[in-house]
């Protein structure tokens, strides 16, 4: 499939797939990203809070957390990247598991996002993501944080190893956060990449792009292969390009026009009222 030149046929099983799974629907995330060095005046229409850090010690983190709990205001907190914290804690399963619980004395909610390729196997995922979640905290997003294309089968099949272990992942995200300079991926490994995921991860319900890194011509067409999410919508507005530019009105017209039916949902990934 990563190397088919039948596009369509690829795209026809992603989109049938899509539809198995969510019929016509297509949610969106507003999110609010913070770091300990920029946080917003305000949060807007935010549907989750995920602070973007990486601390160098267990103290640092749930400063960090402390710091950043009042502003969620009751919506979904995330924070950190799981890869980030099995390094802080030399991937010492113990250590992880002390840092998991001071985290979730100090309020968070949820770990923002597992990178799959940086964990070590599927097997070490399988454990890390399990320690989370005893500790309390959900894990409800796998990423891909940089894959050529000849090794992103591998990385959705390790994905849908730790989902078939752990059942944690509400939504998986593989397209890279990083692309490689020197063999950076094309449009169309991109779409076939997320056909692929659709496919092999059918028990996670959400095959997910981002809107922020991505943008809506790759959005659409991605949706058009299987994918049923957008992660990082803006929850603030720009008052310069008034109401009919809302960052809602703009992913819900960008949604119909791949001929599905827009529905927010929050951090959870439940749908808002």
């Amino acid at each position: 499939m990563l190397t088919s030149p039948d596009l369509i046929g690829v795209g026809l099983l992603g989109e049938m797939a899509r539809q198995a799974i969510t019929g016509d629907k297509v949610t969106y995330g507003r999110v609010c990203v913070i770091t300990p060095q920029a946080v917003p005046g305000e949060i807007g229409e935010a549907g989750e809070v995920r602070l973007q850090a990486r601390p160098a010690s267990i103290g640092e983190a749930t400063a960090w957390v402390k710091a950043a709990l009042p502003l969620a205001t009751g919506r979904p907190f995330s924070a950190f990247s799981l890869a980030d914290l099995v390094a802080m804690a030399g991937s010492d399963l113990a250590k992880l598991t002390e840092i998991f619980g001071a985290l979730r004395a100090a309020g968070l909610q949820a770990i923002a996002e597992a990178p799959v390729d940086l964990l070590g196997g599927a097997d070490r995922a399988i454990a890390f993501v399990r320690a989370a979640m005893a500790g309390g905290l959900a894990v409800p997003r796998a990423t891909i944080s940089s894959a050529p294309i000849d090794t992103r089968l591998g990385l959705i099949e390790a994905t849908a190893a730790v989902q078939a272990a752990t059942g944690a992942f509400k939504a998986f995200a593989p397209l890279p956060t990083n692309d490689p300079a020197d063999s950076p991926a094309t449009g169309y490994d991109d779409v076939r990449t997320v056909a692929a995921a659709r496919l092999m991860c059918r028990s996670i319900p959400f095959i997910q792009v981002d809107w922020s890194m991505y943008g809506p011509k790759l959005a659409q067409v991605a949706i058009a292969y299987g994918a049923n999410d957008l992660d990082g919508v803006a929850s603030v507005d720009r008052p310069e390009l008034g109401s009919r530019r809302s960052a809602r009105e703009e992913i819900e017209r960008q949604i119909r026009a791949a001929f599905a039916t827009p529905v927010e949902r929050d951090g959870r990934y439940e749908a808002r009222a």
